[in-house]
C-alpha cells in the first residue's frame, strides 16, 4: 500500500485507526507469500501499532504539505 492510496483512503472518510488495520492486513498478506521462499523465511510480520506508525507519520507529513 502506497502512501498516495493511504492519502486517498482518508480524504475518502477513513479514521487513522481504519488505515492502520487496512495497512496491516494488506503488508501482512504480502509476507506470507514472500515468507513462502527459504531465503526470505525471517520477514517478520508487522503489528498494529507499527502500521499506526506508519500511516499517522504518512498522515502528518502530508498535512505539513498541504499547509
Amino acid at each position: 500500500m502506497t502512501d498516495k492510496e493511504i492519502i486517498q483512503l482518508w480524504h475518502e472518510g477513513y479514521t487513522r485507526l481504519n488505515l492502520a488495520k487496512i495497512y496491516m492486513r494488506r503488508y501482512n498478506e504480502k509476507v506470507k507469500i514472500i515468507r513462502l521462499d527459504m531465503k526470505n523465511r525471517h520477514v517478520r510480520f508487522i503489528t498494529y501499532k507499527e502500521a499506526l506508525n506508519r500511516v499517522e507519520r504518512i498522515l502528518i507529513k502530508n498535512i505539513k504539505e498541504r499547509r
